[in-house]
């Protein structure tokens, strides 16, 4: 069994070294902040007629907010939660980043291309040396559950040193560098998601993780100093030390939270009537079986 775990492991570490690897070429460069045509990681625009449901509740039990970001959590759609931020202190201290938890009316599946988009509230600020615009981005991890307990976080990539224009709390980053981070698309698009990459999870392979029902997502916010890393081990860069709004902030509304492409499948109609029909079908097997146990038993009486 112990050697069994280990090959599960090493079989997830390669593969998402792999994955990295390739994501992180020198040369390759993804999507910019508005760019709906990219081959690899293309924005969706909020009112894409791809999107099936929206996320429709915030989970009080899988929220907490940091510090200098949203005291409470609002369900109406339109209100803004900011996930919040840690200064240098407490980031060594260890202070948790703010998080938040999203629940679906039906929930997420597996399919073909992108499974669902997250949106956020950035907006184009500078460029970089190609002319592409950069972004005032506040980014955030993105981790998904089947069961509300464990939860895989998508690989990452980040190869910014820095922004390209402005600094500190108010600067833009280059989000062509930038792969499977909430946040690194302009507000009105949304950055894509594909549950493919998560196939070699460990919690996939030891099926705690059911890809084809997704029904948590929750965005982790991160500090942009540099102390949180990617999945090569890089630094994070974005705007930090942000207050008032402070870190990833999220809308639930639809157009504005997340949206999802391909949704958990559910049984049709006819299938629950087929189920219904099969569990009458046994019952009355069962009244029928237990009639003749009677009368045999009767019959067993009356011949002693």
């Amino acid at each position: 069994m112990l050697r069994a775990f280990w090959t599960r492991i090493a079989v997830s570490f390669f593969a998402a070294l792999s994955f990295d690897c390739e994501i992180a070429r020198a040369d390759l460069v993804l999507s910019g902040p508005t760019d709906i045509a990219h081959s690899i990681d293309p924005a969706i625009a909020s009112s894409s007629t791809r999107f099936v449901e929206w996320a429709n509740a915030i989970d009080p039990t899988r929220t907490a907010f940091a510090p200098r970001g949203s005291t409470s959590i609002n369900q109406s759609p339109t209100a803004f939660h900011s996930l919040g931020d840690l200064d240098a202190t407490q980031i060594a201290n260890g202070v948790s980043p703010g998080f938040l938890t999203v629940t679906f009316p039906t929930g997420v599946r597996n399919g073909s291309g992108a499974d669902f988009a997250v949106f956020e509230s950035g907006f184009t600020f500078g460029s970089n040396t190609r002319g592409v615009p950069s972004l005032f981005a506040e980014f955030a991890y993105v981790d998904v559950s089947t069961n509300g307990s464990d939860f895989a976080r998508f690989p990452s990539i980040s190869t910014n040193s820095g922004p390209t224009t402005g600094s500190g709390a108010f600067a833009g980053y280059d989000v062509t560098n930038v792969y499977n981070l909430a946040g690194k698309h302009a507000a009105g698009f949304g950055t894509p998601f594909n549950l493919d990459d998560l196939r070699s999870n460990t919690l996939v392979t030891a099926g705690l993780l059911d890809l084809n029902n997704i029904q948590f997502v929750r965005l982790f916010d991160i500090p942009g100093s540099g102390a949180f890393l990617d999945s090569q081990g890089r630094p994070i860069f974005d705007n930090w030390l942000t207050t008032g709004s402070g870190g990833f902030d999220f809308r639930l509304a639809v157009g504005l939270g997340i949206g999802v492409l391909n949704v958990t499948a559910v049984p049709e109609p006819s299938s629950f009537a087929m189920l219904g029909l099969a569990g009458l079908g046994l019952s009355f097997l069962r009244r029928r079986w237990s009639r003749s146990l009677r009368i045999l038993n009767a019959e067993a009486d009356a011949d002693a």
